[in-house]
């Protein structure tokens, strides 16, 4: 046990607190969204593990940790299912989870009986105790299992956030309202914690022989209930994204014969017609310019072309910009302006994306053919 810290228990419980009562406000908002439900789920387990950590600091201060024994209620296998659904959600509105896949959360229901019974308790007691209590295994197996348990669905929820971003790139030359923006902070942030906080408690452990806990312990743990509850604020106040089809949809593309017929096709009618201008165009829309399927210009934009979509359709902007600059009367319009004009919809993709493809923003650019 970490030496006792009242100011910081304290901290950590109102914070944690507040953000049991955000996950409260999520679940009744309405209108009903599947994504807030399992955020509101993710919010009350990691608020829950602070505030059992900062409620066992406080009665440590005051010799009191038997009672917090027969009151803990850390439900660590809640954590991983809980942020694995919440991803699903987020990137397919559309998706709507299975009765089935609440077996997901079955462990969660034993963790919490096995907090009710003497084999956690003596088991817990048994830690300080020289030597060990024999229950004492059982409790470090169960929270070993719990570690593993979230380990394993912030691994799968990492990989599925990676693949629709994928996905997202191979489908839509615009990725505002589509690349999740905020709902990405939660299992961004969650699983780099909680990456960071094994990887520095088993060196400290294992290392140092617990030597630094003190240092790094609580205020990381004031952290985490910190960023919960601004987390819980955020997604209170904030919407949804609204691509949907990812979770039944493949990231291979449709392999064959290179019809190089087919590829010349598609890049005329992309000169010709420009079809760019369109900042909402995507691969849907592009399929029925050019009178072939999805899957076959994605396997010759992929394959031949070497680009996905979005990269695509975003280099044809960025020469169409460059065109328009260079014509008499272009300073009628702003160079913002000009983007707008060729499909582009923000700024700031505007001049990510240009600075890729030329190596200079679209100032120093205009600058350069101005001289």
């Amino acid at each position: 046990m970490i030496s006792p810290n009242p100011i910081a228990a304290t901290i950590i419980l109102i914070f944690g607190l507040q953000a049991i009562l955000l996950s409260i406000l999520l679940l009744i908002k309405r209108p009903f969204r599947q994504s807030n439900f399992f955020l509101a789920l993710v919010l009350f387990f990691f608020a829950l593990l602070s505030v059992n950590i900062g409620m066992a600091n406080l009665l440590f201060s005051h010799d009191l940790i038997h009672v917090f024994r027969y009151v803990q209620l850390e439900l660590l296998f809640g954590i991983g299912p809980s942020l694995y659904f919440f991803t699903k959600s987020i990137t397919d509105p559309d998706y709507r989870i299975s009765p089935k896949a609440y077996i997901h959360f079955l462990p969660v229901v034993l963790e919490f009986i096995f907090y009710r019974t003497e084999i956690y308790r003596l088991g817990s007691n048994g830690l300080y105790q020289t030597p060990l209590h024999p229950f004492t295994i059982t409790y470090m197996i169960e929270q070993w299992l719990g570690v593993l348990s979230i380990s394993v669905y912030i691994y799968l929820s990492a990989r599925m956030l990676i693949k629709y971003q994928q996905w997202i790139r191979s489908k839509y030359s615009n990725l505002r309202n589509k690349s999740l923006g905020w709902l990405r902070i939660p299992v961004i942030i969650y699983s780099g914690f909680w990456i960071v906080w094994i990887v520095l408690t088993q060196i400290d452990h294992y290392v140092f022989q617990d030597a630094f806990k003190d240092f790094y312990f609580l205020p990381t743990i004031i952290g985490l209930s910190f960023i919960t509850s601004w987390i819980g604020f955020k997604g209170y106040i904030k919407s949804q994204t609204d691509a949907s089809g990812f979770q039944n949809a493949s990231l291979k593309t449709e392999t064959g014969n290179t019809n190089p017929k087919e590829a010349k096709l598609i890049t005329e009618l992309m000169h010709t017609q420009k079809p760019y201008l369109n900042p909402d165009l995507d691969l849907q829309k592009l399929s029925e310019y050019v009178g072939l399927n999805i899957k076959t210009i994605s396997r010759i934009i992929n394959h031949d072309l070497n680009m996905n979509f979005y990269e695509f359709v975003n280099k044809h902007r960025v020469e169409e910009f460059k065109q328009r600059i260079q014509q008499s009367g272009h300073d009628q319009l702003t160079l913002l302006g000009h983007a707008y004009e060729c499909g582009f919809n923000s700024k700031s993709t505007f001049n990510h994306i240009f600075k890729k493809y030329t190596d200079c923003t679209p100032r120093e650019y205009y600058q350069k053919f101005k001289n």
